[in-house]
């Protein structure tokens, strides 16, 4: 997900916000969802350019904001993305990136302060407040299941323990959010104290309703500086129906039909029906797409 994509982010601003009373209030949450219900894309391209606003509390707008994931192994994947942050932020020359992943996996490892003393190793002035952004936290869960030592199963504990120990205390101005699939909830409970964190501070993203589905539709189109027929919305939003697991499908189609519209539309003419039909609309154009990538390969051949 692209950050400097967020100004063609429709439809959940008030989940935007819901989020980020949690996150002030506790420094903590967990949001969750059922696959492909949008939770990434909810994180990078709304809430994040909201803490860049400054718009969470009064700590104003200087965040360093870390994005990982657990992948196949938490502890390194969190180390990467540590010192990845601090190439990307000038804090250490690209060289110097060997020694750096020695010395915060080192940290991180030294006990469950590890991630407080990151934060306040990365903090380098008053009002600066340190971000992490754990998407698809289920992976966790996957690791701790295929940990064939009792190492790995000491990392998988140490990796939830450094994330309920920065939260749990206001010292050190440290968050986390962390994404997870809803269907995991129950796993929750083999890891201690991680049950009861998310107890108190966790969002269930809620379906979209026809009019933030609206939203979803046409605001990317009229910041382009296009325009959409209201028959083709009302269109859309009946081919979308309240099928939940729709949303990646109607962004593929919505993208595959301003490509064919730009390429196709007559003077003055919106985006309509016509444009929609010609990619095979919500139920075919992931298909159609497919096939046209496949004739384009075979062509190459």
């Amino acid at each position: 997900f692209n950050l400097f994509e967020y100004h063609l982010y429709f439809g959940r601003e008030e989940q935007i916000d819901e989020i980020l009373l949690k996150l002030s209030r506790n420094r903590f949450v967990a949001v969750m969802g059922y696959s492909g219900s949008g939770k990434s894309s909810l994180m990078y391209c709304g809430l994040v350019p909201v803490l860049y606003g400054g718009l969470i509390t009064d700590s104003g707008s200087q965040w360093n904001v870390i994005t990982t994931r657990p992948g196949s192994s938490p502890l390194h994947s969190l180390t990467d993305s540590i010192v990845e942050f601090m190439v990307r932020t000038r804090r250490i020359d690209q060289e110097d990136t060997p020694i750096y992943k020695a010395i915060v996996n080192s940290v991180l490892r030294s006990g469950s302060d590890g991630l407080i003393e990151i934060s306040r190793f990365l903090h380098r002035g008053a009002g600066e407040n340190t971000f992490f952004l754990i998407d698809q936290f289920e992976e966790v869960f996957r690791y701790r299941e295929k940990a064939e030592s009792a190492e790995g199963l000491n990392d998988a504990q140490l990796y939830v323990n450094l994330i309920l120990t920065a939260t749990n205390q206001t010292a050190v101005p440290a968050y986390v959010a962390l994404t997870m699939r809803s269907d995991f909830i129950g796993e929750c409970s083999v890891f201690s104290g991680l049950t009861q964190k998310i107890n108190g501070s966790n969002y269930l993203i809620p379906q979209l309703t026809r009019e933030q589905k609206k939203s979803v539709i046409e605001g990317p189109i009229m910041v382009a500086g296009g325009q959409i027929s209201q028959r083709l919305v009302k269109r859309l939003l009946n081919d979308v129906g309240n099928d939940h697991d729709q949303l990646p499908i109607l962004q593929h189609a919505l993208m595959r039909t301003w490509d064919y519209w730009v390429d196709n539309h007559e003077p003055g003419e919106p985006v309509d029906i016509r444009h929609y039909n010609a990619i095979g609309k919500v139920t075919q154009a992931l298909a159609q797409h497919a096939n046209e990538a496949y004739d384009e390969l075979s062509t190459k051949d």
